[in-house]
């Protein structure tokens, strides 16, 4: 079981290396609440789409070794909730059966990127769901408080002359909005623009473009090279033209996943503009 359990582990990490290329990560440390505030478990996250994610986690006293799916119903810049569902003891250190290793988690993440660019703090809870309707395992459940730091290990390479912020800006409006018309291009920079200037997000271009959860195209920008027009839109952009007309946010409705769809309908933002297939927010 031990040997099947390692291969299911290398498998999920092989193939998530190359969606993590332009993934964001965060180290962990989890602090359990049952018998005064002692870390017990670190992890390690890796966010491969705005939405989802993969988690790896060990709890040292136990050499418990656990993996997990990750969803995130809303993408808000400080507060989100997650929901995941994983395998414990991958390495078969307690030899129980599969259907009692399965482990839910759900938990509540505060962003504290103000304080410090990449902490968050969270409150979470995990399960054996077996352990509820059977003889209780030896995988206990856990409730407590985790601390997640997460960065983006990406090195932006701009050609010689060419600015990194602006060269990575035009890479992520041609991801973003090809095809819209220009003002729609340099609109979209203008919103990460804006993101620098407000408190409430990071206060760098790059730091704006990698913070969790926040622009689907991430997995492209290792690849996708800016063209003149992105390069000019992302001039305009820099240089305080601003079509979204001070928006925060945008979404194209056709291209939208439910819960992206599913946050604009319910979230208190105020449109600002529609320019080709973006609708604009702040």
């Amino acid at each position: 079981m031990r040997h099947y359990s390692v291969l299911f582990l290398l498998l999920v990490l092989v193939l998530s290396l190359p969606l993590a290329t332009e993934a964001s990560w965060q180290l962990g440390l989890d602090c359990s609440l049952k018998e005064g505030f002692a870390p017990e478990t670190v992890k390690l996250n890796w966010w491969l789409a705005p939405w989802w994610g993969v988690r790896s986690a060990y709890a040292w006293a136990e050499e418990d070794l656990s993996l997990a799916l990750v969803h995130i119903p809303q993408t808000r810049a400080n507060f989100n909730s997650y929901l995941g569902i994983g395998v414990r003891d991958l390495l078969d250190h307690h030899q129980l059966p599969w259907g009692e290793k399965i482990e839910v988690a759900v938990g509540v993440e505060l962003r504290l990127d103000r304080f410090i660019p990449g902490l968050a703090t969270a409150v979470e809870g995990r399960l054996v769901p077996a352990n509820l309707v059977g003889e209780p395992n030896q995988l206990a459940p856990f409730l407590g408080v985790a601390f997640h730091y997460g960065f983006t290990p990406v090195t932006v390479r701009s050609p010689r002359g060419v600015d990194e912020d602006l060269y990575l800006l035009a890479k992520l409006i041609r991801a973003e909005a090809e095809g819209e018309p220009y003002a729609g291009q340099v609109a979209v920079g203008a919103v990460v623009m804006n993101r620098v200037k407000s408190p409430q997000f990071p206060n760098t271009i790059y730091d704006v473009i990698y913070q969790p959860r926040q622009f689907s195209c991430l997995p492209k920008l290792a690849t996708i090279e800016p063209n003149a027009e992105s390069l000019r839109a992302a001039r305009d952009a820099m240089a305080g033209i601003d079509p979204s007309r001070g928006a925060l946010y945008y979404y194209n409705p056709k291209l939208a996943s439910p819960e992206g769809a599913r946050f604009f309908r319910t979230a208190n933002l105020t449109p600002t503009v529609v320019i080709g297939n973006h609708h604009f927010y702040k």
